[in-house]
């Protein structure tokens, strides 16, 4: 008679399902590390594949930057790059300023500056800068630029004013 057979039906029972019930929770473990292990070949798979998306982007990126070094002597930004160097479109209100010979020549406000700049084919200029600006603050803040900067064309003899608000209206209560 072996071990099994010396005990009681009772005991039997009790030996059996607890067999059962660890065979159960074992299958039950092995299950889950068997989903686990998929889901970390998942991901690790999406990795790999975002990897070798990122190193074909790179070696185009780089092609073309060989290509772009030849014809214009620079190599191209990479997306991030511009993206992080934009400006927002609703931000193209604001002063802005003609620049001719590294000097500003002009300075002006629109809710447009873009638009507005092309609109300019009256004055010489070699490139332009603008400041963004809320549409409430446009005329202070470009007064105050042509009178700390005091630009050419800006002024009476152009036909133009010198600024929208005056100096002394502009520091009225400031000091």
């Amino acid at each position: 008679m072996n071990w099994i057979q010396s005990q009681t039906p009772e005991k039997r029972k009790e030996i059996i399902a607890k067999g059962i019930a660890t065979k159960r929770k074992n299958r039950l473990a092995r299950e889950e590390q068997r989903l686990l292990d998929t889901e970390k070949a998942d991901v690790l798979k999406q990795k790999i594949k975002q990897l070798e998306l990122n190193r074909d982007s790179l070696e185009k990126h780089h092609l073309m930057d060989k290509v772009s070094l030849k014809l214009t002597n620079k190599i191209l930004l990479r997306e991030d790059e511009i993206v992080s160097g934009s400006i927002l479109w609703s931000q193209t209100t604001g002063v802005y300023f003609l620049i001719d010979c590294k000097k500003v020549i002009y300075v002006g406000q629109s809710v447009n500056v873009y638009g507005r700049i092309s609109e300019h084919i009256d004055k010489t200029f070699d490139c332009f800068a603008y400041i963004p600006c809320e549409k409430e603050s446009l005329n202070a803040l470009e007064s105050l630029y042509i009178h700390l900067l005091r630009p050419p064309m800006n002024g009476n003899n152009h036909g133009g004013k010198m600024a929208p608000i005056s100096l002394n209206k502009l520091l009225e209560g400031m000091i």
